[in-house]
């Protein structure tokens, strides 16, 4: 009898017989006399008992008896027929248990004893072309002997099944891959089975692997009105986990709970009645699309732009961007990675939300998902990347400035390459669009804010790279909560701006006056940073004081509309210039947002005019890759994890716009953390690469990309370096690079602890502990009751002399309140204030309540 192979087919058992019976037969003439395995012969025999035990019962026992009979017809090898009585008894378990389950005088336990017989003989084990050349008719021929076995169940007492379902249901070691779990729906099917325990405990997990027959029971559970949401929430994703376009959408209710976004959504729509919250419920149904896609069709358009009518658009507006303001927040519920289910409900609100008017707290909303959706969750990496590109997408289909303004913001601070080539690519179509370069669009739609901001109520006040909110009026906090994102908002921004400028000290930025005064100098929000820097006006340098834009010693500077302005760099001028410029700063207590008259000067030594188109003055260091790939993105920098694996991996590099260059750090991997990726990296040349990737010589790149360059290197071997964790003293794991940890820790001061050495020259005698303190070449001394110690002004690793007794003190241990009148002058800097911290801390060792800390003293 032919096999129907597309629809489950018929079980012809003497068919079968034959493909089983000439299994080990096929096995060996395919591949020289193949030694069959012990798992391959167990697969024969229960393979035979299946056939056998499940065609009807003349049948089966004609087949078993030609099977078992060595003149017989079916052409079995020796090795099969040494296992011939395993298969007779095999087929007499699995016949018996059958005539039990169809038979009427078995007990309740005869029968659930029966029914585990019989559930295990199903298609399990070891199926590949070589062990049956015709697999299709395999898998025809156990579709249908699971159909007779779920027939068989269906038809069992409610009781029987009822046992069955629990026992079935709680399999912990992988339920997946039980031959029973296969035949549970058929056992649902036969109606009644109580599947609330299995709800529970499904609910209880972040995903679990299911059959469908758990749909049967959420969506019956649903119909008889005992809804199981967190049931319901671990079957979607599951859904979603493995490729299906039914998630439940069409089920109340439609967030999954878990998420406090979600969580806010059930509770806003439940709060709702009648026409209303059936309007709702059919829109948010419809925003869960079958698949990840990125944009909607027009179809999916059309029934949503009904749906929205329905709503409202405004009321929708209000109510989603109250949802979207939770987006990323931790999880309420089990896991924590975000639900792809919801990340795809999430895709759909975007679309419909991108049908109404936009708003500053929908703009707003979309740059936090972004950040919160591309943060590295550990073991696993960015959160949600599809979110993010999505919220991504949403900014960039929309025409306001503050929309631009997200999208530059998140420029500068987005480390995820797949999300930040999407926003960068966005802001070139821009500035293409528009017929302006890209670095125009970013500030031409940075946003004021409406500053200055603040009544008889509150203020808000701009400290560094901070907004800080202040009630005057307690009483009225309740009536002006939106200012709290708002100021949250303010703070990102500023930092942003901030790092896009301190980039911009290695390009060849240029302005009109205009475009100056505009965009820095006289903008609400950016000029509480550019009035902190000193410019190049035509050519003169100046910075902002006693509201006048003065030079050095303070002549107050003329400005022509005609004349082009840069930041000032201070590898473009003398030493006597860059000191009267930290005078001033000093003079007028103005603390620059980054290092600028203080920036580390990096230039040509002999050895590299010596070696002339690289410099090994970074080579040697040992540096964490996850650190150094963090430090890599956050400057601009483009790198691909290394890994273990043999494969030729680029270095990291630095695009020069403006100069037709790129900078090229060459790295090698040390140590593999186990899991293939390198943990420790070694650093090597450092070149300049033209745009044929020649190596250019050294004197021939331009001092301020040099310099710049330099420091960026300086910055990641000095932070991604295994010298700057005071956990390695002991050489961290394994016991490796011991020597250049106490090496990096206390050697020669490179130039950024040259400049922090300098800086605490100046502010030590403004410190209440100036007289315990004495400033060497390389560290600061500070005199405790108990010991005296040397802080290393480059490494903030700290000594006890004169032993040189390393003292372990991690940065948090150190914080204490800031003196009042601590003149700082440029902000960024926390191995700064770490050492400041720190020997705040060490002059009053007697007061020290920390264990660890007084274990070591």
């Amino acid at each position: 009898m032919p096999i129907d192979v597309t629809a489950g087919g018929t079980f012809d058992a003497e068919a079968t017989m034959r493909l089983v019976a000439g299994s080990v037969r096929t096995m060996q003439q395919r591949y020289n006399n193949h030694t069959v395995s012990p798992a391959e012969l167990r697969q024969y025999v229960r393979h035979a008992a299946m056939v056998c035990g499940w065609a009807p019962a003349e049948t089966g026992k004609a087949l078993l008896a030609a099977l078992v009979d060595p003149a017989g017809p079916d052409e079995t090898v020796p090795i099969q027929r040494g296992v011939s009585a395993e298969v007779v008894q095999l087929t007499e378990q699995l016949t018996a248990a059958v005539a039990t389950l169809e038979g009427d005088a078995a007990d309740h336990d005869q029968r659930v004893e029966a029914a585990e017989t019989a559930a295990t003989f199903q298609s399990t084990g070891i199926i590949g072309s070589a062990y049956y050349p015709e697999e299709k008719q395999w898998w025809a021929a156990a579709r249908s002997i699971r159909e007779l076995a779920g027939e068989l169940l269906r038809a069992q007492p409610l009781d029987v099944r009822q046992t069955l379902f629990d026992r079935w249901t709680a399999i912990e070691a992988k339920p997946h891959l039980d031959p029973r779990r296969s035949l549970i729906g058929a056992m649902v099917a036969g109606g009644g089975v109580d599947g609330r325990g299995w709800l529970d405990r499904l609910g209880a997990c972040y995903l679990q692997p299911s059959g469908d027959w758990t749909e049967q029971i959420i969506r019956a559970e649903h119909g008889a009105g005992r809804p199981h949401p967190l049931a319901l929430a671990t079957w979607r994703r599951m859904q979603v986990e493995d490729g299906k376009a039914d998630t439940g959408s069409d089920l109340w209710p439609v967030p999954n709970p878990g998420e406090p976004w979600a969580d806010r959504a059930v509770a806003d729509v439940e709060a709702t009645a009648g026409a209303r919250r059936s309007a709702w419920q059919a829109l948010l149904a419809h925003c869960v699309p079958g698949k990840d896609q990125a944009r909607p069709a027009a179809a999916w358009r059309r029934q949503a732009g009904s749906l929205l009518d329905a709503v409202g658009a405004d009321e929708f507006a209000t109510v989603c961007d109250g949802w979207l303001g939770l987006v990323g927040a931790p999880r309420s519920g089990p896991g924590r990675l975000p639900d792809r289910y919801n990340v795809r409900l999430l895709s759909g609100l975007l679309w419909v939300r991108a049908m109404c008017p936009p708003s500053e707290d929908y703009l707003r909303n979309l740059g936090q998902i972004v950040e919160r959706a591309t943060r590295k969750i550990s073991g696993h990496g960015p959160a949600s990347p599809k979110l993010a590109n999505a919220a991504v997408l949403a900014l960039l289909d929309t025409d306001r400035p503050a929309a631009v303004a997200q999208l530059a913001r998140l420029a500068s601070r987005l480390t995820y390459k797949s999300t930040l080539r999407l926003v960068e690519k966005g802001l070139d179509e821009r500035a293409t669009a528009l017929g302006i370069a890209r670095e125009d669009v970013e500030e031409m739609a940075l946003p004021g804010y409406g500053l200055p901001l603040g009544d008889d109520t509150y203020s808000v006040e701009i400290r560094g790279t901070t907004a800080v909110l202040t009630w005057h009026d307690a009483d009225r906090k309740d009536e002006l909560k939106e200012l709290t994102a708002t100021v949250k908002d303010i703070s990102a921004t500023l930092v942003a701006t901030r790092d896009r400028l301190d980039t911009l000290l290695r390009r060849d930025r240029v302005w009109t006056v205009e475009q100056w005064r505009e965009r820095f100098l006289d903008h609400p929000l950016a000029r509480t940073l550019a009035r902190r820097l000193i410019w190049t006006v035509d050519g003169v340098a100046c910075g902002w004081a006693d509201d006048a834009l003065r030079g050095p010693d303070d002549t107050v500077i003329e400005i022509k509309d005609d004349f082009l302005v840069r930041l000032w760099h201070p590898a473009v001028a003398d030493p006597a210039t860059v000191a009267a410029w930290r005078a001033f700063l000093a003079r007028h207590g103005i603390t620059q947002p980054f290092k600028q008259a203080h920036r580390e000067q990096y230039l040509l030594t002999e050895a590299e005019r010596a070696t002339g188109t690289y410099s090994n003055r970074f080579a040697a260091h040992i540096v964490r890759q996850h650190h150094l790939n963090a430090l890599l993105s956050r400057r601009g920098w483009s790198y691909r994890q290394h890994r273990n694996d043999g494969a030729s991996y680029e270095p990291p590099r630095l695009a020069l716009p403006g100069w037709d260059l790129r900078a090229e750090l060459s790295i090698a991997g040390i140590d593999d953390r186990g899991d293939g990726v390198f943990d420790t990296m070694a650093t090597d040349q450092l070149r300049f690469l033209a745009p044929d990737g020649r190596p250019l010589p050294l004197v021939e790149v331009p001092p301020v990309v040099l310099s710049e360059v330099m420091r960026d290197v300086d910055l990641f071997v000095a932070v991604a370096g295994v010298g700057s964790d005071p956990n390695w003293y002991d050489g961290g794991p394994q016991g490796r690079h011991r020597e250049y940890w106490a090496r990096h820790s206390f050697g020669a001061l490179t130039p950024p602890g040259e400049t922090r050495r300098e800086v605490l020259a100046a502010l030590i005698p403004a410190l209440t502990i100036a007289d315990r303190c004495t400033l060497t070449d390389r560290f600061l001394e500070v005199r405790g009751d108990l010991h005296t110690y040397r802080i290393h002004c480059g490494s903030g690793n700290i000594l006890i002399a004169p032993q040189d007794r390393y003292l372990c003190i991690i940065p948090a241990s150190a914080k204490r309140p800031a003196e009042q009148d601590l003149f700082m002058p440029f902000e960024g800097d926390g191995r700064l204030a770490e050492i400041i911290g720190k020997a705040l801390l060490l002059a009053a060792d007697k007061k020290i309540k920390d264990p660890v800390i007084l274990h070591q003293l």
